[in-house]
């Protein structure tokens, strides 16, 4: 019997609703580092990394399976905290701007909401599955 769990659909909602969480977490420390003197805000990277892994080609980024019976590759979860370090909104060298990381966590709580609702009904279309249509 295959693992429902471990199938694409599953794994590409799961690395989606781990980065969300990465982002609101680096949100939240921006917010609560915005009186904090040099401090430099930071973001995850993950949408612009995997687009740039899969515009280059990279080796490490590529997985191929020359048989169908091959297990499928793991995800790639490594997503990168990035430091704006050029620009600097104050004279002490902060550079976090409250109205945006305000919009910022509200677009990312968002993403992680619909995220959470396409899983849920992905679920749900499985029990179904499994129970044959009957309640």
């Amino acid at each position: 019997m295959p693992n429902i769990f471990s199938n694409r659909i599953m794994s590409e909602l799961s690395l989606g609703l781990d980065w969300a969480a990465k982002r609101h977490h680096t949100i939240a420390n921006n917010l609560a580092n915005i009186d904090t003197p040099r401090y430099k805000r930071q973001d995850v990277a993950f949408p612009e990394t995997l687009a740039k892994e899969i515009n280059n080609k990279s080796p490490d980024f590529l997985f191929r399976r020359t048989h169908p019976r091959h297990l499928p590759p793991p995800v790639n979860t490594s997503l990168a905290v990035t430091v704006d370090r050029g620009t600097s909104h104050r004279n002490d060298g902060n550079n976090v701007d409250v109205e945006a990381e305000t919009v910022e966590l509200a677009k990312n709580t968002t993403y992680y909401d619909s995220l959470i609702d396409r899983t849920g009904a992905y679920l749900r279309m499985l029990r179904l599955v499994i129970s044959e249509g009957r309640r």
